[in-house]
């Protein structure tokens, strides 16, 4: 069970999503929307989770106006203690989606963004990874970090200002105690700021999608693969999910079909399974309805 305690944690940032269930002031969203899109999701073949995970974004973007929005597939890859160094508590990037990438500022996608994020990951993230473990909800304004001293900070000037990011819903799911899900929301409109109902939507929604989150994070092999997918593999991994004989599916992609039988078995082997029967099963094993919304307390 995620643990969704209110409770502040001595050293950690406030997590908005406990202060929001406690408080008497705000009612919990009686929304049919975030039933619809659990049910939409349901919906989609788990061949099709890149479109899923993009309706996903798209749909709350629009309910609490978000201009962009992007995911992250996270691992906590060293060990207890490589971690007591490393700033980011031996977490780091598996995955990047993106539902506008064109958001994304030229130094960034020149790649110097990366290494300015290599040489500080800034204080959000560094706030995210201080408290993992539970389900987290954050913006920009709610708190969660010093914004004034932030705004001076290089960081800043390369990851917001001049994407013009005015505020950011973070929510992030943990899967296990090394895998996490972060669902991140952008506005760019000056002087629009998220506001508490735009937050408990949000949380809502994303609380209650533990198997699309799982789901996700498998299809990226994270989460339960002994080792990272490469580019090459997880392009192949949906249409393993199609249930083609390797055949059909190397004449699909264009390739030889020795080389998708070559990708098929290292995805296996890295996912633990014996062959297709098997890694059919660990979808199967993911609930394909989701739960009923949460009531008004």
């Amino acid at each position: 069970m995620v643990p969704i305690d209110a409770t502040p944690t001595p050293g950690k940032p406030p997590c908005q999503w406990g202060r929001l269930l406690h408080d008497p002031g705000i009612a919990l969203p009686k929304d049919t929307r975030i039933a619809m899109l659990w049910d939409q999701l349901a919906d989609f073949e788990p061949q099709r989770h890149r479109e899923a995970m993009r309706h996903c974004m798209l749909s709350i973007s629009d309910w609490i106006g978000a201009r962009s929005a992007f995911w992250v597939g996270s691992v906590r890859v060293l060990d207890e203690r490589q971690r007591g160094t490393d700033p980011l508590g031996g977490w780091r990037i598996g995955c990047i989606r993106l539902t506008h990438p064109e958001t994304m500022n030229l130094p960034i996608r020149a790649g110097s963004g990366k290494a300015m994020y290599n040489k500080d990951p800034g204080d959000p993230t560094r706030a995210l990874v201080a408290d993992t473990g539970r389900f987290r909800l954050y913006s920009m304004h709610t708190g969660f970090l010093d914004l004034e001293r932030f705004r001076q900070t290089e960081h800043y000037e390369y990851f917001y200002r001049r994407p013009g990011i005015t505020d950011r819903i973070w929510v992030v799911f943990p899967l296990n105690p090394d895998v996490e899900s972060t669902f991140v929301f952008d506005t760019h409109t000056p002087g629009h700021v998220f506001s508490q109902q735009d937050l408990l939507l949000v949380g809502t929604a994303m609380r209650g999608m533990k198997w699309f989150h799982r789901q996700q994070l498998m299809a990226h092999g994270l989460g339960i693969s002994h080792a990272p997918l490469t580019p090459a593999e997880r392009k192949l991994l949906p249409e393993l999910l199609t249930g083609d004989v390797e055949k059909t599916i190397a004449a699909r992609v264009g390739l030889t079909q020795a080389t998708v039988h070559q990708y098929a078995t290292a995805i296996y082997r890295k996912l633990g399974v014996h062959g297709r029967t098997e890694f059919m099963a660990l979808w199967l094993r993911t609930p394909r309805s989701p739960p009923t919304p949460p009531r008004q307390p």
